[in-house]
Order: structure tokens, then sequence, then C-alpha cells
């Protein structure tokens, strides 16, 4: 448990500019000025030299923001990235009612996650772990959902502890039923394991006055750019994006690090549904954010389906899927809420039996637009489709991770209409995967660089927005996605889910972390 020391008021021992560690709780305190790491002990503050410069990584809040969770004060006071070789992602360092308690926050596979330290309470061995087991902790059932290591890359403001860079931490992230979330911390395995437990929430829940600095490339929220060929796009969720499949050239890039890490080709036929079309399904206002193409083998025969991402600020992500045919809507299902006990022949989820249907492989073949995970065309996970009726409740899998869909079945005619969409469609019909995808939902995907192509813009025609290419592949008139649930402020600020110890390096839908 971390030691709770007084506020304290100090210059820095590299450059003596002034600095202040505003809550008991915080030993360590990056300078603005020259970054450099100083601890603060019981013998004085010690300079433990600088840290590096911080990515440009997605993100809605920042150090120096202030707001509520739940309609609790909480203030963001520091941030550590970290990388597990997919590209960096952040966990935010927070106090709460006004300093008398502490935490973290992090958002992954479009959620949020705070987390708290719970004293005494031991961990089972990480050697001991495996995806899907269920774990006592504080007297709650969780149940593992990953099991991870990620390296600390650099640091920012006030901290708990000091983070040097290079560390490695390996932790494990679990769910309880009821938003239940919990993250071991498991560092390098030298010291005390620490438990963090806190719930999963939604955004609306955390406003945010947006009072902390940013930098210039979050001032324009508006365009995201190609790294390949240059092109501009319209950003549609904010700073939500890891990856982005460009309609001009067919990179798919990483966000963070304007890196190209997969060429592909351009789609040849635009998606059904436009990227950046808006529709209300279920009295929510949805807005069509990404693309994809995955494939499946069965019998030496390869089948095919779609599935778009779908965003709203009010209620977060979903999938629609175009399987053999037919649709179906996707959201993402707590795996600590369903009974395991009979796997893998049948599943229970909510007082009903959903039978093994079929297991296989699912491989990404094409990304388009958005993605909130570190996307990989070629990414590869095992899925078990278990199915009730109708219903289809879906598993994903890699060696590190697990993650669960629900899937129910949705009419061209109401997609159509909400879309407002030609009702003809395209004869809905798809080459008849061997009943194998009937899910995806939470995609998600560890990411390995691929090769580095650019487009060159005397093949690709350049990237003129105007063109019939893009023109049909982006809806008319797209801009970014109002952040209405932002506080009035300066600006609008949101908020962010710890992971456990901090660390928390989560998916971003799929193998892959954030």
């Amino acid at each position: 448990m971390l030691a709770v020391m007084a506020v304290l008021t100090a210059s820095c021992p590299g450059c003596g500019a002034p600095l202040e560690f505003s809550i008991g709780q915080s030993a360590a305190k990056i300078c603005g000025f020259c970054r450099t790491t100083v601890v603060r002990t019981d013998h004085g503050l010690e300079n433990l030299g600088k840290v590096a410069a911080l990515a440009a990584t997605p993100s809605l809040i920042a150090v120096g923001d202030s707001g509520t969770l739940g309609g609790r004060p909480i203030e963001v006071l520091g941030r550590v990235q970290l990388d597990h070789g997919e590209g960096p992602w952040d966990e935010y360092y927070v106090s709460f009612d006004y300093g008398a308690a502490w935490g973290w926050l992090a958002f992954a596979e479009g959620r949020w996650y705070v987390t708290s330290e719970a004293p005494g309470v031991a961990p089972p061995p990480l050697e001991a772990l495996s995806l899907e087991q269920d774990v006592p902790l504080a007297g709650a059932a969780y149940r593992v959902a990953e099991i991870k290591q990620g390296t600390i890359v650099s640091s920012e403001g006030e901290l708990p502890a000091a983070f040097p860079g290079g560390f490695v931490r390996r932790y494990a992230d679990l769910f309880a039923p009821g938003g239940g979330f919990a993250t071991l911390d498991y560092g390098d395995g030298r010291a005390r394991p620490q438990v963090f437990t806190g719930f999963a929430f939604e955004e609306h829940q955390l406003v945010v006055q947006q009072l902390g600095e940013r930098s210039a490339n979050k001032v324009k929220v508006d365009q995201l750019q190609c790294p390949s060929c240059g092109g501009e796009l319209p950003k549609l969720t904010g700073e939500r994006a890891e990856r982005l499949g460009c309609p001009y050239c067919g990179a798919v890039s990483d966000v963070a690090l304007q890196q190209v890490v997969y060429q592909q080709e351009k789609l040849r036929q635009d998606p059904q549904i436009p990227l950046g079309s808006r529709g209300m399904i279920d009295d929510v206002e949805w807005i069509t954010v990404a693309y994809m193409r995955r494939s499946t083998s069965f019998d030496g025969e390869l089948f095919s389906w779609e599935e778009y991402l779908l965003w709203s600020p009010a209620a977060g992500f979903r999938w629609l899927v175009k399987d053999e045919g037919k649709w179906s809507w996707v959201v993402s299902q707590n795996l600590a809420e369903l009974d395991l006990s009979r796997m893998p022949a049948s599943v229970g989820r909510g007082g009903k039996v959903f039978r093994k249907r079929n297991a296989n492989d699912a491989r990404v073949e094409y990304v388009l637009g958005e993605v909130y995970w570190k996307c990989r065309v070629g990414e590869t996970t095992a899925v078990m489709d278990f199915t009730s009726g109708d219903d289809v409740l879906s598993r994903e899998a890699s060696d590190s991770e697990v993650r669960w869909s629900y899937s129910t079945p949705i009419s061209w005619l109401v997609i159509a209409r909400a879309f407002a969409l030609a009702l003809a469609g395209r004869g809905e019909k798809l080459p008849p995967p061997p009943r194998s995808g009937a899910r995806i939902a939470a995609l998600l995907g560890s990411l390995t660089v691929g090769s580095l192509m650019s487009c060159g813009l005397m093949t690709c025609g350049g990237c003129n927005p105007t063109r019939s290419y893009v023109a049909s592949t982006y809806a008319t008139g797209v801009y970014s996605y109002p952040q209405r649930y932002y506080a009035p402020s300066t600006s609008g600020g949101s908020g962010t889910s710890g992971s456990g110890s901090s660390y928390r390096g989560g998916s971003s839908s799929y193998s892959g972390g954030k």
C-alpha cells in the first residue's frame, strides 16, 4: 500500500523549476521543463534522470484535466505510456474526492475502465493463471480475460511511484459480473504483486473539463492524414482511433506513430454502408466508422463475410455483420456472466443454453476506416460459435486474450431505413461461409509490422476527395462527430479508465492490446 506523505512544493533538482506534489500519495513527478524524474524520499528529492519523449497517442484526456466520474470529483495528475510491441498506449493516474484517494484510468476496446488498489488482497501466482479461469478477489468472483506484459516507454506529471523507461510489467486483466474489472500487476516479478479493482463504465458517466495542455496535433481534431499518400480523411471518432485504413491508397497506418504498417490494394467495391453514414437504431444515432472483410477456410475452400463498425458517443461501439447474406447486430459480452462449465460443448447465458456450432480460425482480409485497436491485415484468431435459435454467442481467442460477443438478427430493411440506403442493396448475398463467423464483434488484433510500401501518387491518381471512389466510400458531408458529452468549459474532455495496476495494456479489441 502506498505511503501517504505531505503535499509538497519544491524545486526540480535538474533545472530548478518549481515542482508540486499535489496529493500525499504521489511519490514521483516528471518535471515539465526538463523532463527529469524526481522522487521524494524521507531524505529529500532524488534525481532519477530524464524520461523519453511521449508519443502522440490518441487520447480524450490530458494531465491537468478535472471533472467528475459518476458524480465523484476527479483530477488527472499523471500519465504512463507503455508498449507491448504493437505501438504505445496510455494509463492515467488520477485523484478522487480532491486528493482523498487515487486510482488509474484507461481506455480500451471502446470502453473506459477505472481501478484503485485493493490493499491486503493476494493474487494467485502469474504462472498459475489461464484464460477464462475463475479467480476470487476481495469477496467477488472474477474471470481472466487477458494475460500480457507491457514495457514502460515514458511518463509525465505526478505519479504514485517512479516508472523508469524500459521497465517490463506483467499483468492479467479480469472481469466480474455487473461490469466489475480488475488488474493483477506482477511487475517484473521482483516486487510483491498488486491488485487493482474497479469497473468498466460508459463514456457518458465521465464529465471532464479540458484544462490540461494539448499538443499541437490534438488541436486539429477534424482530420486524419494517411502517412503513405498524404490523403486527409474526416476524423469520425475523435481521439479514439488506433489504426486507419486509407480509402485512397489502401495503406493501413498507426495513428499515433504515423507509420504505415501494412499495404493493401484499394477496395474494388465500395462498402454497402458508406463510412460516415449516420443512422438511428434503437433510438441511438450511430455513425459508420470502419469496414472489414474477414475469412475462414473450410475443406480447403475460402469463405468470407463483412463487418461494419459503428460508434455513438452515447453508447460506444457496436458491429453490424453480414454473413451468408444475413445481417447480425453484435455487442460485446462480459465473459464473467456466462456459464462456461460445459465448454466446449455448450455455453449458458441468461438461462438459455447455446450449443457449439463450429470452431475455426478467422483472418482479417481487409480494413477500411478507423478502428480502435491495433488491427493487422492477416491477423488470425480462433473462433467458436454457439447458437440458441437465431442468437449466437461467439468466442474469439489468441494465446494471451479471449473475448466474447453476442449477436442477434437484424433485417436489411431496418438497416437501410436507418442509414437512408437503397432497399435493393447488392442482393444481400456473399459466398456462404461454413456457418463460421456469426460474430466477431470486439475484433482485436495484435499487430505485426507488415510491408512498408507507398501508394505512389502517379499510380493512384493522388488523394483528391472529389474522386468518385472516395466520394462513394465516405458519405457526403461527413464531419467529426460532435463531442456532446463534454462539460462546457474551454473545451470538452472525457474520461478514461484504469486498468489495474496502472498497466493494463489491454487489447483494443482482440489479441492486440491498445
